[in-house]
Formats: C-alpha cells, structure tokens, sequence
C-alpha cells in the first residue's frame, strides 16, 4: 500500500512539474500493476483474460455512470460522495465477473464457445504470450527467464 501510494504521489508530482512526462510515468505503473496481477493469476491466457475483462466492466461502469448522470455537478457530486462505497462494491463484483471471463466465452455459444476456449489458450501459449510478455515487461526480467534460473 505504501509504495502504490508513493506511485500516485509522484504521478501527481509529474502531473503538475512536468506533464510531457505523464502518459510514460503512468504506462509504467500500469505495467507494474499488470505484472502483479500477471504473476498472481499464472502468467498466462487466463491472467490475460482476467485483466482485460475487469477494465471492460470498470470502464463500462465509469462510461454509464456518466450517461446516466443529469449534469456534469451532477455527476462528480454523485460520484464524489457514492465513490468510497460503490468502489468497493461493485470492484468487487467486477473483479468475481473478470475471475468468471472463461465460463462467459463458454456461454456465447455452448458447443462452440468451448472449442474457441480451446483455439485461444492453444494460441496465446504458442504465439502471443512471450511477444507480449517482452511488450509489457521489457523493463523487468521475463517470467519465462525467472523460470529458467530456478
């Protein structure tokens, strides 16, 4: 908790002294964020999966709060005082949706959503997992390379 709340403070800092240098700074903390979920959810299609369908519902959440608000004071007075509790809540009930993501490409189509759940983790292993994992953590030491050494 403490070094998230250093990488806020000093994004903050770089906001207001340097500007130019945010979208670079906030890339990083987002990188860093991703590869602790990475490592905690096994590094592969499954991580992967997790993480693009949390943002999905976190940003479907933020863009319908936002259509269905009556004014923009409107808006940032209601998410103002609602923020600390539905942060809590409904993170929490997108976070157990983005653990599910398999079982809803399942249900797309039940026969065929399984053997496109197949295709996928068959896909990512082979050919997009180590072009991704060099894109995203090319700052840091591979998973693949730290499994190498042990």
């Amino acid at each position: 908790m403490k070094r998230r709340g250093r990488e806020f403070m000093s994004l903050g800092q770089i906001l207001a002294n340097e500007p130019k240098q945010f979208p670079g700074a906030l890339l990083n903390v987002f990188r860093r964020s991703f590869r602790t979920v990475w490592d905690a959810r096994g590094g592969g299609l499954y991580a992967c999966g997790y993480v693009l369908t949390f943002l999905w519902l976190e940003i479907t959440m933020f863009v319908n709060d936002i259509l269905s608000a009556e004014s923009i004071s409107g808006f940032f007075g209601s998410q103002l005082f609602e923020a600390f509790f539905r942060f809590f809540g409904e993170s929490l009930q997108n976070m157990i949706s983005a653990f599910m993501w398999p079982v809803y490409v399942i249900e797309i189509s039940p026969p065929w959503g399984l053997v496109t759940l197949v295709i996928m983790f068959t896909v990512f292993g082979r050919w997009l997992k180590q072009p991704l994992e060099h894109w995203l953590f090319h700052d840091d030491e591979l998973p693949s390379q730290a499994e190498a050494k042990e």
